[in-house]
């Protein structure tokens, strides 16, 4: 194989594991492992932590391309499978290797780490493997996003009681990530025959309970600070970011025509998600 075939070949596998999420995701890892541990983790054991979780996206990412190639021909073209610029084949070989490798990394910290990195990571691969096409799809995004949290915090020992009251106030943004996943791809989804939340509820409609969703967390805070002691700058700062990226999402939403739109308002989602939830760890 030329070296320049090689090179796009290698562009379309990275672009199959779907770069975005990937990035959040890993990045969301790191902040939540450097927070929890109040600036100082172990970086060897953080290290660990971020390769885990970065290959088990890589091998959910893969494997989600892998099973769309069919219907992405149709209705996706331009996608790294259908357009050519990776062979199909690759991508369950890729994702075999990427499970292998986040695991190694989960036993390396230890039985409760990876078990809740295999839970995560089953979710995600359930729903590539059919879920994402039923009413049950934010069940997967919900238990996914669910373990992340404890799976840093046993990987460095750095859990503290108060932490859970993050599942009270942060829950919501679970729900309005995977709203704000698929509504880019709605139309297609829907020409496909595909019968996710999205596509039942009606973009209309999708589009209220991502708002709900996302007006949920802020009237959560202030529903828990009659009883929680919350630092004052942290969580003012963390409310303003999160009011910024929203008024963004909704301008996309809003105002940008076209898929375009969509996917400039699932980025604010979901970095508004991430910075929420460790905003609200450091103001905690």
């Amino acid at each position: 194989m030329a070296a320049s075939s090689l090179g796009s070949r290698l562009l379309g596998l990275a672009q199959a594991c779907h770069p975005f999420p990937l990035a959040v995701v890993v990045a969301l890892t790191a902040l939540l492992g450097f927070v929890s541990a109040d600036g100082g983790p172990d970086g060897s054991r953080l290290g660990l932590a971020v390769l885990a979780m970065f290959c088990s996206q890589l091998a959910i990412g893969w494997l989600n391309d892998y099973r769309d190639r069919d219907t992405d021909r149709e209705f996706q073209p331009w996608k790294p499978v259908p357009s050519g610029l990776v062979p199909a084949e690759w991508l369950p070989w890729s994702s075999l290797a990427a499970l292998a490798v986040s695991f190694l990394a989960g036993i390396a910290l230890g039985p409760a780490p990876l078990a809740l990195l295999a839970v995560g990571t089953a979710a995600g691969l359930t729903y590539d493997l059919g879920l994402k096409d039923t009413r049950l799809s934010p069940l997967p995004f919900l238990l996914a996003f669910g373990v992340l949290p404890p799976f840093v915090w046993t990987a460095l020992d750095a859990f503290r009681d108060d932490f859970l009251w993050l599942y009270a106030v942060a829950s919501p943004l679970a729900l309005a990530g995977h709203i704000a996943n698929v509504l880019p791809d709605l139309d297609a989804d829907t020409a496909a025959g595909r019968r996710s939340i999205a596509v039942v509820l009606g973009r209309s409609r999708s589009l209220w309970l991502l708002a709900a969703s996302l007006a949920a967390p802020p009237a959560l805070v202030a529903a828990t600070s009659l009883f929680a002691g919350y630092d004052a700058v942290w969580l003012g700062a963390t409310l303003l970011v999160y009011a910024a990226l929203i008024a963004g999402a909704a301008a996309g939403y809003g105002r940008i025509a076209g898929r375009g739109g969509d996917v400039f308002a699932f980025r604010c989602v979901v970095v508004a998600a991430v910075l929420f939830a460790v905003g609200w760890l450091a103001a905690a």
